[in-house]
């Protein structure tokens, strides 16, 4: 038997000593808080969304069907399922597919060609239109209040929150926003 070193060539950036080991640190908060303009001013490969379908996305059947059910469920399609659960072993993909989604939500057809490997252009809703949650449940906080006032004790809670501020955490009339017709993504 060969060893490793003879039946594999390495990766061309493992050869030139230029491997970026950031591509194994895929973090959700990190991209939807670049989004809001809390993060960092330097862009990662998981934050630039170009970057992120170009270099970091292998379009594993898993990641492009929940993708297309997702954005299928956008562009209206009921038959398409509102809530996905993602399980996978450590490594198996639920924190990119996660951060798929929130690039194509928040970037939609701006970012269609980078994307043409996951997804189909014609799935994809226009810049701006659809209302991303990204919440990192790892990293939130128990018992703290999200709002001016308001405590969320639930992911729903917070989601509410974030989707639309106190008024709809609240229930009260208001505008609705519009991803509420939208899928709801859990790892």
């Amino acid at each position: 038997m060969q060893s490793i070193l003879n039946n594999c060539e390495p990766r061309k950036d493992i050869i030139e000593g230029s491997f970026n080991p950031e591509i194994f640190t895929a973090s959700i908060s990190q991209v939807a808080s670049a989004y809001s303009g809390r993060g960092s001013a330097i862009d990662s490969i998981y934050t630039d969304a170009e970057a992120f379908f170009r270099e970091a996305t292998f379009p594993t059947e898993g990641l492009c069907r929940v993708v297309r059910d997702v954005m299928g469920r956008l562009n209206g399609d009921s038959s398409k399922p509102a809530i996905h659960r993602l399980e996978t072993a450590f490594g198996g993909g639920k924190t990119h597919t996660l951060i798929a989604l929130t690039h194509l939500g928040y970037r939609g057809t701006e970012i269609a060609e980078a994307a043409a490997d996951v997804i189909d252009s014609n799935l994809l809703q226009p810049a701006g239109s659809v209302d991303v949650v990204a919440i990192a449940c790892d990293e939130m906080p128990v018992f703290v209040p999200s709002g001016d006032k308001v405590l969320a004790h639930t992911l729903w809670g917070e989601m509410a929150l974030k989707l639309g501020g106190e008024n709809f955490y609240k229930g009260s009339c208001g505008t609705t926003p519009k991803s509420v017709r939208s899928s709801y993504v859990s790892s």
